[in-house]
């Protein structure tokens, strides 16, 4: 399977402790050189930790940074989003993915009306529940953890909502 990433997910899964998820998930992953710039090279420039991790999976070849050429004149859906958010959504157009992975709402927008099939952060963590990469115990550890860091900008009602979900799913497998 293949992604393209903007950098809501990808720091969001770092600061969990859990981008390895992404290499069992898909087998390709790609993020635009801006988000790159967003995740790595300000992060580190800011000290976070979680830009390190994300710089080691681009050096050892896990996550592929590709470079966008925007056209002169954006699109319309393109006014309200920014630069890196554009990119990842031309990225996608070019390299249709199994899944675009964005959180921002107004970027999910735009790239829902360009027919794009998203995941954010919760869905990812959702699917690897699915798939069996994490236990009940773990994804509930997870939700618990992204609601205690005020730096991960997830909604409370989108954890009740994606626990909630979580347990019926793994109480229907039993």
């Amino acid at each position: 399977m293949k992604a393209v990433s903007n950098a809501g997910p990808l720091i969001a899964l770092a600061k969990l402790g859990s981008l390895g998820l992404l290499l069992k998930l898909f087998n390709e992953i790609f993020i635009p050189r801006e988000v790159f710039i967003e995740v790595v090279t300000n992060g580190l420039l800011r000290g976070a930790s979680d830009a390190g991790s994300v710089d080691y999976l681009v050096r050892q070849g896990d996550i592929f940074v590709k470079d966008i050429t925007l056209p002169a004149t954006l699109p319309e859906w393109a006014q309200m989003i920014d630069r890196g958010e554009v990119e990842v959504i031309f990225l996608a157009l070019r390299e249709s993915p199994d899944w675009l992975l964005i959180d921002n709402a107004h970027a999910r927008k735009a790239a829902r009306s360009m027919g794009l099939p998203l995941k954010g952060t919760i869905g990812l963590l959702l699917e690897a529940l699915r798939r069996r990469y994490l236990s009940l115990r773990e994804f509930e550890l997870l939700i618990h953890d992204i609601q205690a860091q005020p730096n991960l900008w997830i909604s409370e009602s989108l954890c009740a909502r994606a626990l909630m979900r979580a347990r019926s799913t793994t109480s229907s497998r039993s």
